[in-house]
């Protein structure tokens, strides 16, 4: 008789679409800012901002290889505690240096999945416990060539392993920070190439052709 007598519907969660749309946006525009030479320091910022958004309690941080090749330097960590941060800023590279130190030593990943019983941290527990800090995870940053730039670290303040389903996340992080960091270590180089033959235009004896 044409009259109604039920409804039949279908629905479909988009929900992790519009996430992976929005991570997706969000590395765009990371790169955009690498391209237009936007300083490393706000790069490697947003770009820690960004794991952050996407990974419950966790607080990302980036240390950069020292031009000695043996400390590490800040570099971003937004999130974290700046007493904590001077903290680290300078920390040695070493076999038992924590999780950073470490992982640049190894020039592999290494997972403490709690800062007070892990060996690694024995010699900087102390540092560590008055703020609360209990897991952290790093990875090396590695230039296109193999070598160290640097190292990516996840913090928690529970103890805890790293997340497992979020490897592409983190994978990609780590590519990201590595072009910022090579790019700004081109820059320089360049820089300081052009200072130097200004320097021997410029020198005392030095032969100048109009």
């Amino acid at each position: 008789n044409n009259e109604i007598v039920g409804l039949v519907g279908i629905a479909r969660d988009i929900t992790e679409r519009k996430r992976a749309e929005a991570l997706r946006n969000e590395q765009a525009k990371i790169l955009e800012m690498i391209a237009m030479s936007v300083p490393l320091g706000k790069v490697l910022d947003r770009l820690m901002r960004l794991v952050e958004s996407q990974l419950k309690g966790i607080f990302g941080s980036v240390l950069l290889l020292d031009r000695d090749g043996e400390h590490l330097r800040h570099g971003a960590a937004p999130s974290l505690l700046e007493a904590y941060i001077r903290i680290i800023d300078g920390v040695r590279i070493g076999p038992k240096v924590g999780s950073c130190g470490t992982a640049v030593y190894r020039r592999a990943p290494v997972i403490v999945a709690d800062i007070m019983s892990d060996p690694l941290w024995e010699d900087y527990r102390g540092l560590v416990a008055p703020y609360g800090y209990r897991s952290c995870w790093s990875t090396p940053i590695l230039s296109h060539q193999g070598t160290v730039l640097g190292v990516f670290a996840m913090y928690s303040m529970s103890v805890r392993e790293q997340p497992g389903n979020e490897t592409h996340l983190i994978d990609v992080t780590i590519r990201i920070a590595g072009i910022a960091i090579e790019r700004k270590r081109a820059e320089d180089a360049l820089l300081r190439l052009g200072q130097q033959r200004i320097r021997q235009a410029f020198s005392p004896g030095t032969t100048r052709t109009p």
